[in-house]
């Protein structure tokens, strides 16, 4: 493997460790107020919700609303979760809804 490899590899490793650790460095010993701690807080939901929502859109990489079992098991999941705030129920009822969304639309389809 070419050293260029090993470079990326270490530079992206820095980046990733360093955004991470970066924050606990600055803040240690501080009461964060205001936008500091509202953006600190936003970040995860803003970073997983970017990774989430396009696999939820685009399975197979093109657009899917009506044949699309990951939307729609991901739809009925976060009902569910906001009206019972359990997170292992949340994943059962979720994994249960993904199966028989699939079953129900690969009749269909």
């Amino acid at each position: 493997m070419s050293i260029q490899f090993f470079e990326t590899i270490l530079f992206m490793t820095l980046v990733t460790y360093g955004s991470r650790v970066l924050p606990f460095l600055l803040f240690k010993g501080k009461n964060v107020q205001g936008f500091a701690r509202d953006f600190i807080e936003l970040v995860p939901i803003a970073l997983l919700a970017a990774l989430v929502i396009p696999e939820l859109v685009t399975p197979g990489g093109s657009i899917a609303v009506i044949h699309n079992p990951y939307l729609w098991a991901g739809i009925l999941t976060f009902l569910f979760a906001r009206r019972i705030p359990n997170l292992f129920l949340g994943i059962l009822f979720g994994m249960v809804v993904f199966w028989g969304v699939d079953k129900f639309l690969f009749v269909i389809h």
